[in-house]
C-alpha cells in the first residue's frame, strides 16, 4: 500500500506522519472504523459510514467533510493504490491541540489503505479459544481507538493459549475485544448479545440473513448459557464468522466449528457476492 489520505492530502505511506499535538495521542480522543475492499469495491460502505458518523456525533467530533467527499477520497485511494483486496481504516481525532486538552477547531481525518487481514487456516478450520474477562468497554457503542484492555491482557492470553478475550459483567456476556458474539442454544436458537456492545456491520448483515434459516433472539447472554451452548462464534468485518471451540476451560459443543457457524459464513459470503454484483453492475451502467 503506497498512499494514504491525511486531511485531504495524498501522502506517500513513508511520509504519512501526524503531529505530536494530535489529541488522540494526548487524551485518546479519537474514533475509527474499518471495512473491507473486495474486487476494488468497499463492502457495505453506507452502513460503515452511518456508524462512523454516529460515533463522531456521540464523541462531539465534527467531520470536516461530508459523506460524499469521504467516499470520493476512499475511491481515489483505492485507485491510486491499485488494490482489489484491502482494508480501509477511517480515523477521526480531536485535532492538533495547543494545550494538549482542548479540541482543535477542526478535527483530523485520516484515511488509510491497509493489506487485507487474513487468519491462519488453523483458526478458520478449527476455531478460536476465548478467555472470559470481566470488563465493559467505555461507551461500547462508539468505535473508539481505545483497545487498551486486550493489549494489557496479551501476556495472559499467550500464557493460557487463548486467542482473545470474551467480556462479561454481572454474569452477562457482551462481546470479544474486537468482534460480536453469538451462541447456538441446545434447542437450536441463534442468540446474540444485546447490551454493552459495538453494533457491528457484519452482525447486522447476519441478522438480516439468519431469520430465514433459524430462530433468532437478540438479548443478554448469561455466562452459564455459554457453557451449555451447542455452538458459539464471533463475527467482524475482517473475520466473517469464526467458530469458538473453547471458553476458559469449557469445550463448546463437541469442540469443533459447528454446522450453523459454517452455514452462516457461507450465506454471508453469498450476500457479499450479490452486493458486489449489484454495485459493480450499477457502476458500469451508462
Amino acid at each position: 500500500m503506497t498512499y494514504y489520505n491525511i486531511n485531504g492530502k495524498i501522502v506517500p505511506k513513508s511520509e504519512a506522519f501526524v503531529h505530536v499535538s494530535d489529541l488522540s495521542l494526548h487524551r485518546g480522543y479519537s474514533i475509527f472504523d474499518y471495512f473491507c475492499v473486495r474486487e476494488g469495491m468497499p463492502l457495505f460502505i453506507e452502513d460503515y459510514l452511518d456508524r462512523f458518523e454516529a460515533s463522531a456525533e456521540m464523541m462531539l467530533l465534527k467531520l470536516p467533510i461530508d459523506r460524499v467527499e469521504i467516499k470520493k477520497r476512499i475511491d481515489n485511494l483505492i485507485a491510486l493504490n491499485e488494490v482489489k483486496e484491502a482494508g480501509i481504516k477511517l480515523m477521526l481525532t480531536g485535532g492538533d491541540s495547543e494545550d494538549g486538552f482542548t479540541p482543535a477547531a477542526e478535527a483530523n481525518l485520516y484515511i488509510l489503505v491497509l493489506p487485507p487481514i487474513t487468519f491462519p487456516e488453523e483458526i478458520v478450520q478449527h476455531g478460536m479459544r476465548l478467555l472470559l474477562h470481566e470488563h465493559t468497554r467505555y461507551i461500547p457503542n462508539i468505535k473508539m481507538t481505545n483497545y487498551v484492555e486486550v493489549l494489557r491482557q496479551r501476556k495472559q492470553l499467550q500464557e493460557k493459549g487463548m486467542h482473545d478475550l470474551l467480556f462479561h459483567q454481572n454474569g452477562v456476556v457482551s462481546e470479544s475485544s474486537r468482534s460480536n458474539f453469538f451462541i447456538v442454544t441446545p434447542q437450536g436458537q441463534l442468540v446474540t448479545s444485546s447490551d454493552d456492545i459495538l453494533y457491528g456491520v457484519t452482525r447486522k448483515q447476519l441478522l438480516k440473513i439468519a431469520p430465514n434459516h433459524y430462530e433468532v433472539e437478540i438479548r443478554n447472554i448469561k455466562v452459564e448459557e455459554v457453557k451449555d451452548a451447542q455452538e458459539a462464534f464471533i463475527c467482524s468485518s475482517a473475520k466473517g464468522t469464526i467458530g469458538i471451540v473453547q471458553v476458559d476451560d469449557w469445550k463448546i459443543g463437541d469442540g469443533r466449528v459447528g454446522a450453523v457457524t459454517r452455514r452462516l459464513n457461507s450465506l454471508y459470503e453469498e450476500k457479499i457476492s450479490k452486493y458486489l454484483a449489484m454495485n459493480l453492475r450499477n457502476i458500469h451502467v451508462p
